[in-house]
């Protein structure tokens, strides 16, 4: 069934933390343009301070290097700003400042080391993004739990986000795309944790800490791996998993939504399916994000859409009559998106028989002028399935 939301635009109100600074208007444009719009946007929103983004995306001259005007320098030196912030009320016993302080730092190191650490200075911005989500994990309450979860002879690590008095949550299984990892989806999964999920993030296979093996078709085998290990864990009921995937990982939501029974349910978010392999129109930070998660060179345009293709679920014979989605799934997108447009929504929702499809009217890959709307109601959905899950036991 489809469920088409209509909502004006969101006025979200955004604070400083440094000095006021001149704000960019969005009509108005960088000499370079580095990245979209929509990422300026998004990062505007994750760190409630859209001055500050916009002035220090002004800031940058390069995008290479790892002097002033950098993209490394200049988002790394807003990051360690705020990271002393945090050593500071940490160390007068401020948790809920420290948290925060520590996060926002975590961000903008992240935002240094996009779209996927392969520049100078990117390797070491993200060590810093990482060590700070942890530090700030520290003061989530419940704490955040690191996890080493054994895969191909060696371990990925995950971090489990726990819900407040509630013993042995259901587990939801969160994965962000080639350019969004673990660190990165602090923002979005609070609705779900609020509604008494576990919720566990970690890296896809090509992004991220798990960037030592390449992105295939196939590498939702990552998440049958962690559903073996998650199964028997202490802290969860095992025996209700779901996973929800953005974007890259959309896409091995819907796989796994029909190859992995052991999902109570799936939701698919700006996954491409079939259609969107085949775009070649790629923005420069998407091309680079990809071509390092599929281990070949970003100049190599050919080969990589060549091997695109091979994700396809149609052409490999996943995708073909109305009960191939083998799980409750939900299917959310903008209606803009040409990475993951209508056509491949619909063929995946047309594909089995409980799926349920949302598409957001005017907006573009993974929904951001709708997601603080959205994401509450996706949670609620998880609680639904959850429920009629619970009862057919």
């Amino acid at each position: 069934m489809a469920l088409r939301l209509k909502q004006a635009l969101l006025g979200i109100a955004l604070s400083g933390m440094i000095a006021p600074v001149s704000l960019l208007a969005e009509s108005d444009q960088h000499d370079d343009e580095f990245v979209e719009e929509r990422r300026l946007r998004l990062w505007s929103a994750q760190t409630k301070n859209r001055d500050l983004v916009y002035s220090t995306y002004l800031r940058i001259a390069e995008m290479q290097g790892t002097g002033p005007g950098s993209w490394v320098y200049e988002w790394s030196r807003i990051g360690d700003y705020f990271a002393r912030n945090g050593d500071t009320f940490a160390a007068g016993g401020e948790r809920e400042a420290a948290r925060d302080a520590f996060l926002t730092a975590a961000k903008f190191f992240g935002i240094a080391r996009f779209p996927a650490k392969t520049l100078p200075g990117q390797p070491e911005a993200y060590r810093k993004h990482l060590h700070y989500y942890e530090m700030a994990g520290q003061h989530f309450e419940p704490r955040l739990v690191v996890l080493d979860i054994p895969f191909d002879g060696q371990s990925i690590r995950g971090y489990l986000h726990m819900p407040a008095d509630v013993e042995k949550p259901p587990l939801i299984l969160w994965n962000g795309g080639i350019d969004t990892w673990k660190g990165d989806v602090y923002n979005n999964i609070q609705p779900y944790i609020d509604r008494g999920f576990a919720l566990l993030t970690f890296d896809v296979l090509g992004t991220g800490e798990s960037s030592a093996w390449a992105a295939q078709p196939d590498s939702n085998k990552l998440h049958s791996a962690v559903i073996d290990y998650m199964q028997t864990h202490p802290l969860i009921d095992g025996r209700y998993i779901a996973h929800v995937g953005f974007s890259f990982s959309g896409y091995y939501a819907a796989r796994n939504a029909i190859t992995e029974d052991r999902l109570f349910a799936v939701i698919s978010a700006c996954g491409p399916i079939h259609d969107g392999w085949k775009n070649t129109d790629r923005a420069w930070e998407i091309q680079e994000a990809l071509s390092a998660a599929i281990h070949m060179a970003p100049d190599d345009t050919d080969a990589i859409n060549q091997y695109m293709q091979g994700f396809s679920l149609v052409n490999q014979g996943l995708l073909g009559s109305n009960d191939s989605v083998r799980r409750p799934t939900l299917i959310v997108n903008g209606d803009l998106d040409h990475l993951a447009p209508v056509s491949d929504l619909r063929l995946l929702a047309d594909s089995g028989q409980e799926t349920d499809l949302w598409i957001m009217g005017g907006d573009q890959h993974c929904f951001g002028q709708y997601r603080s709307v959205v994401m509450p109601k996706m949670a609620n959905w998880l609680v639904e399935k959850l429920a009629a899950s619970k009862e057919a036991r």
